[in-house]
């Protein structure tokens, strides 16, 4: 198992996920990383509106919100230089094209993979 612990301690993280079962379970791991969550959030809507309301450290981003892609909140996530993760059933293939450098953690995610590559979004520099 990782121990995230020292690496994402403190760090505030958005969560946008529509399963609610799934976004408790982001919410849970978080917690006991240390990590401060942000939501969760369940469409595009309500995320870029904590965007405009809430200061934090990276993401944790439903790739398929129901009816609507995340798309616009990565978008204006990279522009910010706020890391984040997608998460999705569809693992790559639910980068759109020309994105190729988003990172996907494939659903069903086991927690040492969400947490391993969660560590590798966090700057050198707070490591």
């Amino acid at each position: 198992m990782i121990d995230g612990d020292a690496v994402l301690a403190n760090k505030r993280v958005l969560i946008v996920e529509d399963e609610m079962l799934i976004a408790m379970l982001i919410e849970d791991m978080l917690v006991d990383l240390g990590c401060e969550p942000v939501g969760p959030y369940s469409s595009v809507a309500g995320a870029l509106g904590a965007m405009d309301s809430h200061r934090f450290d990276l993401a944790i981003l439903d790739a398929n919100l129901g009816r609507e892609m995340i798309y616009p909140v990565a978008e204006r996530l990279e522009q910010r230089g706020i890391p984040f993760l997608l998460v999705s059933g569809y693992g790559q293939q639910a980068v759109p094209a020309g994105r190729d450098h988003w990172r996907v953690c494939t659903k069903p995610f086991r927690r040492d993979d969400l947490v391993r590559m969660m560590v590798s979004l966090v700057p050198l520099t707070s490591q």
